[in-house]
Order: C-alpha cells, then structure tokens, then sequence
C-alpha cells in the first residue's frame, strides 16, 4: 500500500470515527430505523398507526356521547376504544422490540466497522513508514514516532493514527463550542457532550 493512500485511509478512518462518535451510535440507529421501516413497508408499524388514528377517532366520538343520558351506547363504545386501545399497546411494546433489536444490532456492526478498520490497518502496515521526517527536527524523540516497529526516522501507523484521533477530537470539540447555542444571559448551553 503506498505511503500517501495509507496516510489518507487512516486519516480519514480517524474522521469518520470521530464523526460518529460525535453524532452518536444510538441516533444513526435511530434515523436507520425511521428509513428501514418506511421502505419496508413494516406492517406492525403500519397497523400502529391504523390503531392510533381508530383510537382518536372513538375517543373524539366518544365526548360526543353523554355517559348519563346513553349509558348503554357509551359503556360499548367505552369497551370497543378499551379493546382497540389494548390492540395499540401490544403492537407498540412488539414494534420497540423489533426496533430495539434492529439498533442494537445496527449499532454493533457500525462499532465493528469502525474499531474492525482501525485494528486491521494499524496490524497489517505495523512496519510500514506512513511517511519520513527530517532527523534533526525530531532527535531527542525520533524514535518514539516509530513505535511499534516502524523503520527509524520515519512516523508509523499507530503514532500517525493517535495524531490523526486527538486533532479529529480537537477539531470536534472546538467546532461543538462554535455551534453551541448562547442563552440570554450570555451562558453557553450543552448542546452536544464534549470530547
């Protein structure tokens, strides 16, 4: 693999990691599920939403009924909106699990993805030079930028990676602090937690 496609792969690996972590696991997941479940076309999601709007419906029907004067058509139409109501809770508590498992699982393999990416290159190129700086620039210290098993003189893969990661996380940090909202009273807002 040449020196410059190493440099950029593991730079732009480091970014897309820190995107991530910076947006979170849990609402990629999240948005992943809202697409998988409108393309689809899932059927308990669908039903979910039959059953909300009958729900509103009865119950909007219901006010109409006095529970005095029509007792006997308010105590059916009482039971019909308990039953359908019953209906919507054991389709939403299976539509959670199935989104609970789909994010779990969504958010595993974007993990794997990334942490998998990170392991691969950093234990194929462990020898290999991402690139070569001047000897007098970095003498007292030359050869810790060659850790682990780089040639001497030259920045190995695992320092170019921990360099690549702290200015992602910089970077993130400074811009969360530029986009963080200011209250009245001159007070930045969390907006996003900070890395």
């Amino acid at each position: 693999m040449p020196a410059s496609f190493l440099l950029i792969t593991v730079f732009v690996v480091e970014l897309l990691s820190t995107v991530l972590d910076a947006i979170g696991y849990s609402v990629i997941a999240a948005m992943l599920w809202g697409t998988y479940s409108r393309l689809s076309n899932n059927k308990k999601a669908q039903e979910r939403v039959q059953l909300r709007e009958s729900i509103t419906h009865m119950r909007n029907e219901l006010r109409t009924i006095s529970s005095v004067d029509q007792f006997a058509k308010w105590a059916k139409m009482r039971r019909k909106l308990d039953a359908v109501s019953a209906s919507f809770e054991r389709v939403s508590g299976e539509l959670a699990i199935e989104r609970t498992a789909f994010e779990l699982y969504v958010n595993l393999v974007l993990r794997v993805a990334v942490y998998g990416s990170r392991a691969v290159i950093g234990l194929y190129n462990y020898r290999v030079a991402v690139f070569y700086v001047p000897a007098n620039w970095f003498y007292p210290v030359l050869w810790t930028l060659s850790l682990p098993s780089a040639p001497m003189g030259s920045v190995s893969v695992a320092v170019w990676a921990f360099v690549c990661n702290r200015v992602c996380k910089r970077g993130a940090a400074i811009f969360n602090r530029v986009l963080r909202p200011v209250d009245v009273a001159g007070e930045q807002q969390a907006a996003v937690p900070a890395m």
